[in-house]
């Protein structure tokens, strides 16, 4: 093994995954900007602005280590500023998907005390994160940064956590909908399919971070994992609006049944929370429809 593969090797790795999976977003960005969509733009126009200042980052960092400091190999030592700005960038981005996940499953069942215990561990995660970027920024040394372990770790175990609940409530939740009809289970499978991949690349990259900073704090290796992440909850948010109008295209194509939690219908007056039917057509009400 080399010198440096545990260091800058690392983090040149997760530069790459970090800037194939911004050219990814950047690409569900160019699709939105070129669509119908009415949404106000400030959600979205947050995200491009944070993804691109840190893909920026990330890339400065790599010629940093690796060209200016070409001949310096103390430099491995240090901690450079795009590293805490990653974790601050993450810990926003991560807060603003859940905030996200957690208002679609209040359209859905209406339960407060549910919504309100994922918004409040959120934003806890989200208060560790911070404070462990701030922390990081202010050592600058890689030997220092141990000291952090445990706000590290509970911000990452926390993040996981979250991010492995919202996508079993979403599934759960989209399953019990299912119905006879072709159109309104395609959809349902596909939001389905969404649910369970955000949640489980999202909890697999907070791991390998939590992993690699548990067992390997002498090296970069957490690089590889933490870098990218905050792209993977941005992939998250933008994959939800740019489907949308497809997938309701499919459902108001000659009509269809759809099965629906009655968030958004009138009860059947058992006050069960059972689902009941609607139909869906063109002219269906934006406001009302689960996605």
């Amino acid at each position: 093994m080399g010198e440096f593969d545990t260091t800058i090797g690392f983090t040149l790795m997760g530069v790459t995954v970090n800037t194939y999976l911004t050219g990814l977003i950047m690409s569900q960005f160019f699709t939105y900007w070129n669509s119908r969509y009415q949404d106000p733009w400030s959600l979205v126009a947050f995200l491009f602005m944070i993804n691109a200042t840190q893909a920026a980052a990330v890339v400065y960092m790599s010629w940093f280590y690796c060209v200016t400091n070409f001949t310096n190999p103390r430099v491995v030592a240090i901690s450079l500023w795009p590293y805490p700005f990653t974790a601050l960038t993450t810990a926003v981005l991560a807060l603003t998907n859940q905030m996200f996940q957690s208002w679609r499953i209040y359209l859905f069942t209406k339960n407060k005390i549910l919504v309100g215990f994922l918004v409040v561990t959120s934003l806890a995660a989200c208060g560790m994160g911070v404070a462990a970027a701030i922390q990081s920024w202010i050592f600058s040394e890689l030997a220092k940064l141990v000291a952090l372990q445990p706000v590290v770790e509970g911000n990452l175990a926390l993040q996981c956590g979250i991010d492995v609940i919202v996508a079993a409530i979403l599934t759960t939740i989209f399953s019990k909908s299912k119905t006879m009809f072709a159109k309104t289970d395609m959809v349902l499978n596909r939001l389905i399919r969404t649910a369970v991949q955000s949640g489980f690349f999202t909890a697999i990259f907070a791991l390998g971070t939590l992993f690699s900073f548990r067992f390997s704090p002498g090296t970069y290796m957490i690089a590889l994992f933490a870098l990218p992440i905050g792209r993977i909850y941005t992939h998250t948010m933008m994959d939800h609006l740019i489907s949308r109008e497809r997938l309701r295209s499919i459902l108001s194509n000659n009509g269809n049944i759809v099965s629906v939690p009655n968030f958004n219908a009138t009860t059947d007056g058992s006050g069960d929370g059972s689902v009941i039917m609607m139909r869906t057509s063109p002219s269906t009400s934006k406001t009302n429809r689960p996605f």
